[in-house]
């Protein structure tokens, strides 16, 4: 099906996203896929982002013989025209051929210069929880752009509005980044901005001798109380630094993902940057991410690194 209407001129640096201005997502005929159309368009309402739905069908080559490859894009331009108007009306609607879902995806996301690409939860997740499957798992490492994850039953709320949203922060540059994008959605949605830091406090697992554990392990605590006031001071100025109106932040003690997926539960969307290492502009996830990415309660926003 073709597109209507000229295409947006691309972002002056896909390396760093600070604003959403062109939104993509991924959609087909499944629940999940209704669910990140919903998602796209509740982003799409709080940012004024340009939305392209996208569904991608299978090449001629692979296409299975008793259907035919006209009867594959006719069902495909059906299914995305009734998306659009049960749940995005006046969005703007692509077919893309391709072998693989997410390497077409992939190519469109780069060819419409789009900032974030917004896709569903397997259909193996819990009801209300974020869950990636196969496909998500293939754009991770490979998107050069941010990756919202629907959780699964979105699209049976009535209204999705983004009134609160989280960001989780440690200081470094990818959590730097997430904020900065967390603070510039909460400023043009009017919603409010939760900053959650996180001290992991896990005594390290190491083959200490009892007598170097015995004096490693009492001063363990006075290490990780100067962490927390460290991280305490970074937050606060992070808080300062960002476009959202009146910020809100804590700082608190344990495992990272338990803390985060908690926050998961208060807001409506959580934004995280991607891990500390890999290429940049990539998503690229640890196991903080991998956890959120397999039970958080809000839709996940994972910012590409940046070259900072």
């Amino acid at each position: 099906m073709p597109t209507t209407g000229s295409s947006p001129t691309p972002s002056q640096s896909n390396v760093a996203v600070a604003n959403l201005a062109r939104i993509a997502v991924g959609v087909d005929g499944y629940p999940e896929g209704r669910d990140a159309a919903v998602l796209g368009a509740a982003l799409a309402r709080s940012t004024g982002a340009d939305t392209l739905l996208v569904t991608v069908v299978s090449h001629p080559r692979v296409a299975p013989s008793w259907v035919g490859w006209q009867g594959l894009r006719d069902a495909a331009e059906e299914m995305l025209a009734q998306t659009r108007d049960s749940l995005a009306p006046g969005t703007r609607v692509m077919v893309e051929t391709g072998a693989f879902v997410a390497p077409a995806l992939e190519h469109v996301v780069a060819r419409e210069h789009r900032d974030l690409l917004v896709v569903g939860s397997s259909r193996f997740a819990a009801e209300g929880h974020v869950r990636i499957g196969k496909r998500t798992r293939q754009l991770l490492g490979h998107a050069e752009c941010a990756l919202a994850i629907a959780p699964r039953g979105l699209h049976h709320k009535t209204q999705v509005t983004i009134t609160r949203i989280g960001v989780g922060f440690d200081g470094g540059p990818e959590a730097q980044a997430a904020l900065v994008l967390a603070g510039s959605i909460a400023l043009s949605a009017g919603a409010t901005l939760h900053i959650r830091g996180v001290v992991d406090d896990r005594t390290p697992r190491l083959r200490w001798s009892d007598r170097v554990a015995g004096t490693i392990l009492p001063l363990w605590d006075d290490v990780i109380q100067a962490d927390v006031h460290s991280l305490h001071d970074r937050v606060a100025a992070a808080a300062q630094s960002t476009e959202a109106r009146s910020p809100d932040a804590d700082v608190m003690r344990g495992r990272p993902a338990d803390a985060l997926l908690e926050l998961s539960r208060d807001v409506d969307l959580l934004i995280i940057g991607s891990r500390r290492w890999g290429l940049v502009t990539r998503l690229l996830l640890g196991s903080t991410g991998e956890a959120l990415l397999h039970d958080a309660s809000c839709p996940i926003l994972i910012v590409p690194r940046t070259t900072g």
